[in-house]
């Protein structure tokens, strides 16, 4: 790193270079001739400016300084770093112990205010406020003259003037003029040098009449990362506040603002990488280099334990990432690269923007569309598709860490014709060459088809960009949300919910991102392209520090919930199992090993059974029908047993008849009438049957009916009362009917969704009405039956028929699938009538496939809550050694040393504090997780199944 460059006070003028209102790189102004200007002594034609500019002759580059500032200042990158790390030390004063401004013997000089330009320590005395107030005037209007060069109070004897005598800071609190002398003595520093030691950042490095706080740029920096604030609106805000009544001319400075708090991004990106602490500076910094990278993501050398490679569950080493396009964040067709080529270069988040564009025109035309054998989606349609006129950015395609929401290095670029496969390709394979471990997990929303020939068009692209994994290493999914638009196939072969290994993901993490960057395109989609990617850059790197700073709480959170959902997915899983017969359970546990070890075999998520249709649904529910008024048989030797179990026949055809009687409207047919009264007798005549072998059994109940019949009650077939002759008997025969009521309750339900599934599903009418018709007996037959039950059972059955005969709520009733609930698959609880003992009993095919399906969704869900248990734990371990890693990083960096001791001292203060920083994180996480640690502490990587020896 050179030292800070000084020139003698014979040096020529400097001319100045912000009054051309073309002079920042936004406006795509075209760069002026040259006039004759002659540039500081000091000035190095560095190689890269003339790479910027695509231009082989040095003078052609020296030529464009003076209408292009911003290029001038990318030579001096360095001077401007050394100079912020400058400060972080104690600078000149490093000599001094007594403080400089009251001269008091044994006073500790330990103190700096930020909020000024006074860079010298002072002791506590002299620092503090004297509660003076001004009249508000400006400080050049008081006789004010701000030296630099010199401490506060000391004159310079060869002082410099700004040029016209006028210089304007802007700061937090308004816009200033004030007068500014620089120092012109001997081996005094460059005027952009000064201004910077005194916490100033000027707008141009020749001759500077401009200059803005540390303290105003970094609070537009962060301000517009929190409200996504424009340049424009900060400024006119500080315009308004200096001066909100229009009687105060004030200078335009607006221009040179947009250049400081770009070229400020872009400084505070490279010294926190640490650029500023490698002797190669900023020219030596690789792509994707100034990147934050994700704590919790596999990191080889970083954070993995030795031997990962190898270990037996090696799962918890994959990288999981999801693509996705954003439309909202396109770009105008205002200027271009080589007006505006940006400083970033691929150091950040954007793709370095030449190998980009050079490889679009070699592989654009000869990557095809495909043709989608899944949805007709968007993503497909659009591959074509132009952003529109005067577009010339459709939006931006972007690689995130899918489990933290964390945006990866060199993983984000622009789309010119919509979601093409080669755009996405090249952000997928440029962020996988950074860092990663073998094993990944890549989540899209057109996943299913971009991932058909996937390693074909690998095969194609340059050898730089193929990935060190094989595909077979590769797992692609789509996201939870997104995959509900693709065909059953997809949903099966690329669910997460279904794939094992993948633990809580749900893919949508970009989505996510997307909803925090849209804001900022009411402002880039008017930048020129170097801008608009330096300022996403760095929105995208405060996003991923944010959630950096955020991984000590958000940890504590997601682990009592995956713990909490991993006892009751667990042991619902288990109950479901242990409702089912052994043999049925081992079966199916085989079979979804298989599947998931290989899934060439048998999918069992995937129901073998033809598609039921309107046509067999009616013609079940006609035979319902049919049998609900077939004979009943009695005999004179019927057993009480037999007389209680008829008794309860007719109770239900009772509860039949009388909903359907509330069902005839007043409107009802002769026909109608004459049919439900039909029916009624022939109830009727079953109840006398019934009744006369009751007496037999009960002849007391004859004196009942006899002062029923003189009252007048009971006269419809509906209302008459039965009594039964055995409590014991009644409780036993109406226990096992509550079972024989929830098997006609869940068949009713599988029917409900094979019709919602069939081609008649829009159908309304008739059928749709009796099927909900029939679950609504169920349920009001289940409900009264349980009340009768109760009033028998308490001294007659066993205590634990609650426990299996449970209230039936309306939520209870839902189907199998998730249709009618609000929440996820992967956090659907199933009601209690599916695991109720003897569910799976009998010879439907239906049920035995329903059940099926089922069993294997609620494995899979016990599954991926213990997965995520591991993984949890698993991901504070690398948080910590990550955190760890960094601190032994910036400890290294506060060893090197280079040519100035003063700003060395700056530089090595930053690391150290930087060092101390990453150490402060880890012992917060490790302090912070130490309850998240116990709940997950003795998570088996052995997950549990139903068929597991019985001990």
């Amino acid at each position: 790193m050179p030292a800070s460059p000084v020139k003698h006070s014979s040096a020529a003028p400097e001319p100045s270079l912000e009054d051309d209102p073309l002079d920042d790189w936004n406006t795509g102004a075209d760069p002026g001739e040259d006039d004759g200007l002659q540039l500081p002594p000091d000035y190095v034609d560095e190689p890269h400016v003339r790479e910027l500019l695509d231009e082989e002759s040095p003078r052609r580059a020296r030529s464009l300084a003076d209408s292009n500032p911003l290029l001038q200042w990318t030579s001096d990158i360095d001077n401007y770093m050394a100079e912020l790390l400058r400060l972080e030390g104690k600078g000149e004063d490093v000599y001094h112990t007594t403080c400089l401004a009251c001269q008091i013997p044994n006073t500790h000089a330990i103190y700096r205010c930020d909020s000024c330009e006074d860079v010298r320590l002072l002791c506590k005395g002299c620092i503090e406020w004297n509660g003076l107030y001004f009249e508000k005037i400006t400080l050049k209007q008081l006789g004010l003259r701000y030296q630099l060069g010199h401490p506060i109070g000391h004159a310079c004897p060869n002082p410099s003037q700004a040029r016209d005598g006028d210089f304007v800071v802007i700061d937090i609190d308004g816009i200033h003029s004030i007068a500014l002398d620089f120092c012109n003595c001997h081996l005094s520093s460059l005027h952009y040098v000064q201004l910077l030691r005194a916490r100033l950042y000027p707008s141009t490095t020749v001759q500077p009449q401009t200059a803005a706080t540390f303290r105003v740029l970094e609070s537009f920096q962060l301000l517009s990362f929190m409200s996504k604030c424009s340049a424009y609106e900060f400024y006119r805000t500080l315009a308004r506040r200096t001066d909100n009544t229009g009687t105060r001319p004030l200078p335009n400075r607006y221009t040179p603002f947009l250049r400081m708090i770009r070229q400020w991004r872009h400084l505070k990106m490279l010294k926190r990488s640490g650029r500023g602490n490698d002797p190669t500076g900023s020219s030596g910094t690789q792509l994707g280099e100034c990147a934050v990278l994700c704590p919790s993501c596999p990191h080889p050398n970083i954070n993995l334990p030795t031997g990962w490679e190898t270990a037996p569950n090696s799962w918890i080493y994959a990288l999981f990432l999801a693509m996705d396009a954003n439309f909202r964040l396109k770009r105008l067709n205002v200027s271009s690269n080589d007006k505006d080529p940006g400083l970033n270069r691929g150091f950040a988040y954007f793709v370095s923007e030449k190998p980009f564009k050079a490889f679009l025109q070699t592989y654009d035309k000869k990557i095809p569309d495909d043709v989608s054998t899944c949805s007709n989606h968007d993503a497909i349609k659009s591959a074509s598709a132009r952003g529109g006129k005067g577009v010339a950015a459709s939006g931006v395609g972007a690689v995130v860490c899918s489990r933290h929401n964390i945006q990866r290095a060199n993983g984000v670029g622009d789309l010119q014709k919509g979601e093409r496969y080669p755009n996405m390709d090249y952000f997928y394979l440029s962020t996988l060459q950074q860092n990663t471990p073998k094993k990944l997990v890549v989540s899209y929303d057109i996943a299913c088809q971009w991932s058909r020939n996937i390693s074909r068009r690998i095969s194609v692209y340059p050898i730089a960009l193929r990935p060190h994994q094989s595909n077979e290493d590769i797992t692609y999914l789509v996201p939870k949300f997104h995959l509900a638009a693709h065909n059953l196939a997809c949903q099966i072969a690329f669910s997460y919910n279904y794939t094992p290994m993948v633990a809580r993901t749900d893919g949508e993490a970009p989505e996510r991102n997307w909803a925090a960057s849209n804001p900022t395109s009411s402002s880039t989609k008017e930048m020129g392209p170097g801008s608009r990617r330096d300022t996403l850059d760095d929105h995208f790197g405060d996003a991923n520090w944010k959630k950096t700073t955020g991984l000590v709480t958000s940890y504590s959170r997601k682990v009592k919930e995956a713990v909490a959902e991993r006892a009751d997915h667990v042991a619902a899983f288990l109950d479901f199992s242990a409702s089912l017969a052994r043999e049925t359970v081992v079966e199916w546990s085989e079979a979804v090993r298989q599947w998931e070890s290989d899934q060439t075999n048998t999918n069992p998520f995937e129901p073998t059974l033809s598609q039921i249709t309107g046509s067999k649904v009616r013609l079940e529910l006609a035979l319902e029908d049919a049998s609900d008024d077939s004979p009943m048989h009695i005999h004179d030797d019927i057993s009480p047993s037999v007389l209680i179990s008829q008794g309860l026949d007719l109770e239900e055809q009772q509860q039949r008849l009388r909903r359907d009687t509330a069902l005839m409207g007043p409107h009802c047919t002769d026909l109608q009438r004459a049919k439900m009264l039909e029916r009624s007798n022939r109830l009727r005549r079953r109840i006398e049957a019934w009744i006369e072998v009751q007496h037999l059994y009960m002849p007391g109940v004859a004196v009942f009916r006899a002062r029923e019949n003189r009252e007048g009650s009971g006269t419809e077939a509906f209302n008459i009362k039965l009594y039964f002759p055995s409590q014991d008997y009644e409780a036993r025969l109406r226990f096992a009917l509550g079972h024989d009521i929830l098997h006609d309750l869940r068949r009713h339900i599988l029917l409900r969704a094979a019709m919602w599934k069939s081609k008649d599903r829009f159908v309304r009418g008739q059928r749709e009405n009796m099927l909900e018709g029939r679950i609504s007996a169920d349920i009001a037959r289940y409900r009264a039956n349980r009340v009768a039950l109760a009033h028998l059972a308490e001294s007659l059955l066993n205590p634990g028929w609650l426990e299996v005969l449970q209230p039936l709520q309306d939520a209870d009733t839902v189907s199998l699938n998730s249709r009618q609930t609000s929440v996820g698959e992967g956090r659907r609880k199933m009601p209690w009538i599916w695991r109720v003992q003897n569910t799976g009993d009998g010879d439907d095919a239906t049920m035995q496939e329903a059940l099926r399906i089922e069993w294997c969704k609620a494995r899979a869900r016990a599954h991926r809550w213990q997965e995520e248990c591991i993984l949890l734990r698993e991901e504070m371990r690398r948080v910590e050694s990550f955190f760890e890693w960094q601190a032994g990083v910036w400890t290294s960096r506060a060893s090197l040393s280079f040519s100035d001791p003063i700003t060395d001292g700056g530089r090595r203060a930053y690391a150290l504090g930087q060092a101390a920083l990453r150490k402060t994180m880890s012992a917060r996480c490790t302090a912070a997780w130490q309850e998240a640690r116990e709940l997950v502490h003795d998570t088996s990587f052995v997950l549990v199944e139903a068929d597991d020896p019985v001990e």
